[in-house]
Formats: structure tokens, C-alpha cells, sequence
């Protein structure tokens, strides 16, 4: 039987981890929520916005948050 010996340094890092994963998480969540929004028409028709532009936007809002949260778990995984 083999036991891993974490330093501090790699607990360090792993509760980072774990936190940028808990808002990736929650980002993803929010996402999913949007997409069923956007996809009301009626809901659509209440924000009186234009449909296309509209999801687009905020799908590459959360895309590009999510890929610089991505980034940064993976920089500190390495380190």
C-alpha cells in the first residue's frame, strides 16, 4: 500500500482548485439558466431584444469567463 504525501504547498493548490471548480460550477449553472431564458419568446419579447445578438453576447460573456477561470485552475494544477 502506497500513501500520498500532500505538502502544503499541493493542499494549497488544491483548495484553489477546488474553489475556481465551485464557480466554474455555479458559471455553468447561470448559463444554463440564461439559455432556457433566451429560449422563452415571450420573455424575449418583454425585454424587446434582439434575440440573436442578445445570446450571443452573454454566451461569450460566460464563455470567456469560464475559459480564464479554466486557465487560471490549470496554472495553479502545474505549479
Amino acid at each position: 500500500m502506497v500513501k500520498t504525501v500532500f505538502t502544503d504547498e499541493d493542499k494549497r493548490n488544491l483548495r484553489g482548485i477546488a474553489l475556481e471548480l465551485n464557480e466554474i460550477r455555479k458559471l455553468i449553472e447561470k448559463l444554463a439558466e440564461t439559455l432556457v431564458n433566451l429560449s422563452d419568446k415571450e420573455l424575449l419579447r418583454t425585454l424587446n431584444a434582439d434575440r440573436d445578438g442578445l445570446k450571443e453576447k452573454q454566451v461569450d460573456d460566460y464563455k470567456e469567463t469560464l475559459e480564464k477561470q479554466l486557465y487560471t485552475a490549470e496554472k495553479e494544477f502545474q505549479s
